[in-house]
């Protein structure tokens, strides 16, 4: 009986490994679909402030430095085009975040032979119960003449 349980525990085990390898699997397909989406966002982001970044970058180039606020007009441009490489790069660091990342969600597996005890139990009752037999039956057997 006590041997029965242990069987019963580790197929119980291997049924909750496999519940928890589904969730685990289900949890890892879920984040790499949500990082999927938020790549793609990161393109449709990053393509308008390319284009912003670059027309700046021109507007700055073509500026020049005769008159008294030529210094004041370019410094302003300059940190706008610095504002906008800023974003860009924000954007490209989250982007190769997304990328290497691992989106593996690990579970504790349930150790079927944690149950061993079961099993040394039963075995130890059974040689138990076999061994006093054995004596009874010696002790019983012996006739007196």
């Amino acid at each position: 009986m006590v041997a029965g349980i242990g069987v019963y525990k580790q197929i119980d085990s291997k049924k909750v490994n496999e519940e928890r390898r589904q969730a685990a699997l289900k949890q890892s397909q879920e984040a790499v679909d949500a990082a999927s989406e938020r790549l793609k966002e990161i393109e449709a982001e990053y393509a308008p402030f390319k284009e912003q970044y670059e027309a700046k970058q021109s507007e700055c180039d073509s500026l020049g430095l005769d008159g008294v606020d030529a210094f004041a007009s370019v410094s302003k441009c300059q940190r706008e085009a610095f504002d906008l490489r800023s974003k860009l790069s924000d954007l490209e660091t989250e982007a190769n975040s997304i990328r290497n990342a691992d989106f593996t969600v690990y579970y504790d597996l349930v150790r079927p032979m944690s149950y061993l005890i079961f099993y040394i139990i039963g075995g130890s009752i059974a040689v138990a119960a076999l061994l006093g037999a054995f004596i009874i039956y010696l002790v019983k057997g012996k006739k007196s003449y």
